[in-house]
């Protein structure tokens, strides 16, 4: 009478650190979007703190130095002035 409840507990048990265990695997974050930052050439990741829109186009920075460097004279490194 033991040995049938015992093998239920043992499937019970392992149903449950089954579905445990799946339930933990991750998913890998998808990987951003990438650009080419205008004005030192690097590729960077699409991020919107380090972008600016210029002539209905968005432009992406590797820093806030970058941006601000772009924002004084767009012209100069922006692809419309090209």
């Amino acid at each position: 009478m033991k040995r049938p409840a015992v093998l239920l507990l043992v499937l019970v048990l392992i149903c449950v650190f089954s579905g445990s265990v799946i339930s933990q695997t991750k998913t890998p974050a998808p990987k951003p979007e990438k650009a080419v930052d205008p004005v030192c050439g690097l590729t960077v990741d699409k991020l919107p703190e380090l972008s600016y829109e210029y002539k209905g186009e968005t432009y992406y920075f590797c820093s806030k130095a970058d941006l601000e460097k772009f924002k004084k004279t767009p012209d100069k490194y922006s692809k419309k002035s090209a």
